[in-house]
């Protein structure tokens, strides 16, 4: 359910290109207590992390616009923020955070940075980021 969801939103956005009003009152109708939030995160700067040659990658977010940590996300799927984890997993009430979210709308407008690292630097890597959560 919220794959297909968060996959019928992806689709929209990227059908239309941009983030138009009509794309925000329909994120608004399915998650109205969260909009702001939600554009907010889309303002800041993710970062599409790819390693190679596997490809595997994941993407960073920094927790607010000053930059002070870095949440961890596995799109469609996981996020480190402690919403996530309160909210998703453990008390169940919502499908996913607002990061998943913003991530997927990010993904389909292309409003992202790409890294390139190779795969002898993921672990490396892995450590930054728990130094930075």
């Amino acid at each position: 359910m919220s794959k297909d969801l968060l996959f019928s939103i992806h689709e929209k956005v990227k059908e239309k290109g941009f983030l138009d009003e009509e794309l925000i009152n329909y994120i608004n109708s399915l998650f109205s207590e969260r909009i702001i939030d939600i554009i907010n995160v889309i303002e800041r700067n993710f970062h599409k992390i790819t390693f190679n040659p596997s490809k595997r990658s994941i993407w960073t977010i920094p927790t607010s616009k000053d930059h002070e940590r870095i949440y961890v996300i596995y799109p469609k799927l996981y996020c480190s923020c402690w919403d996530f984890y309160k909210r998703v997993v453990i008390e169940k009430k919502r499908l996913f955070c607002k990061h998943i979210l913003a991530q997927t709308i990010c993904e389909a407008l292309g409003n992202y940075d790409t890294v390139n690292l190779e795969d002898i630097e993921f672990q490396k890597y892995i450590e930054y980021l728990k130094l930075n959560f």
